[in-house]
């Protein structure tokens, strides 16, 4: 059964208020913390693979230098995690012959593993020196990608903070465009491929349309990125992306509210001297109800100077849980100036 793509606004209170971050929906059972057995195979990369490598499971202790200005786990450090699973669980599997997560075949091809997609729900955000525990497997997702799954456990109790579903697609590292997924890299890949639904229907998530026109909208302009802004494929990482659409959310959302999910759609690379602008518009302001906050939604793009699409985004906010509300107040929209 697959989880729903955004977590229901109708689901238990906290403080008074609606908790975002709960599901009641099942968990797989490749996934399943509870029904884990002692099936573990120890690596050389500080994880560990069970089900003859098809999951790989790694710790990572929450630094100070993780943290935000609210004491707690950024989404940027934490997507660097899920990021960092992945890749050692490729490198566990052998998958590295040219690349992170390149088989032979796509070697010979010049291809490479690039994420189109990305949802994220989160429970809970975890503290200064909490360890999690995170849990990665992959499948495939049609004829021409792949699905990647991520669950982050606190290590000490094994209540689930995160779900996350990325769709990745092949490149072709010269011409920059896609790849259709050949026979040959298929049969490399069949034997780390969990024979799964991903966790996230995230081939049916929803993204709203920022409209440019109506100008209703905050705009930032980012910088050019930097040379530490760049990946191993010579493009700006996924995660920069996140640091980017949270330039134009105004700064009494982020000061009252913390993100309970979020959906990234990468629609082209941007790569050394490409102008961003980072533009966010309001699609549901979280006061229609009187008694209770129903959380703010926003619609977001990357796109360069030049106009071209880089990135949509919807992200929603719950309330920060502190007992009581506060007054949300939304600046006016810079987007006409």
């Amino acid at each position: 059964m697959l989880l729903s793509t955004i977590p229901t606004n109708k689901s238990i209170s906290c403080c008074g208020r609606t908790n975002y971050g709960s599901s009641q929906k099942k968990i797989p059972q490749h996934l399943n913390w509870e029904s884990r057995k002692f099936d573990w195979v120890y690596d050389t990369f500080g994880g560990k693979l069970r089900q003859g490598g098809l999951v790989f499971q790694q710790n990572f202790s929450i630094r100070s230098y993780d943290l935000g200005p609210d004491g707690k786990a950024t989404i940027g450090c934490l997507m660097e995690r899920l990021l960092e699973t992945s890749v050692q669980h490729c490198r566990s599997l052998g998958l590295y012959a040219g690349g992170l997560g390149s088989t032979p075949e796509m070697t010979k091809r010049g291809l490479v593993w690039v994420m189109c997609k990305l949802q994220t729900v989160v429970e809970k955000y975890p503290s200064w020196a909490e360890v999690i525990q995170i849990d990665t497997c992959t499948g495939a997702s049609g004829n021409n990608g792949l699905f990647r799954d991520w669950i982050v456990r606190d290590y000490s109790t094994g209540q689930i903070l995160i779900r996350a579903t990325g769709l990745l697609m092949l490149m072709h590292m010269k011409t920059r465009k896609f790849s259709k997924v050949t026979a040959e890299i298929t049969d490399e890949l069949r034997s780390a491929l969990m024979d799964s639904d991903p966790l996230i229907d995230i081939n049916n998530a929803k993204l709203g349309r920022l409209d440019i026109d109506a100008r209703n909208y905050f705009q930032t302009s980012v910088a050019k990125p930097g040379w530490s802004d760049l990946d191993v494929n010579q493009h700006v990482s996924s995660a920069k992306y996140i640091d980017w659409v949270f330039k134009s959310i105004p700064f009494s959302v982020l000061e009252t509210h913390e993100l309970s999910s979020m959906t990234l759609e990468y629609r082209s690379e941007c790569r050394r001297d490409s102008a961003v602008q980072s533009l966010t518009a309001v699609a549901r302001d979280g006061t229609g109800d009187s008694t209770h906050n129903q959380g703010v939604v926003f619609d977001h793009l990357l796109r360069l100077e030049t106009g071209s699409k880089v990135l949509r985004a919807r992200t929603v906010w719950k309330p920060i849980c502190d007992g009581f509300f506060r007054t949300l107040k939304i600046p006016a929209t810079n987007g006409c100036t």
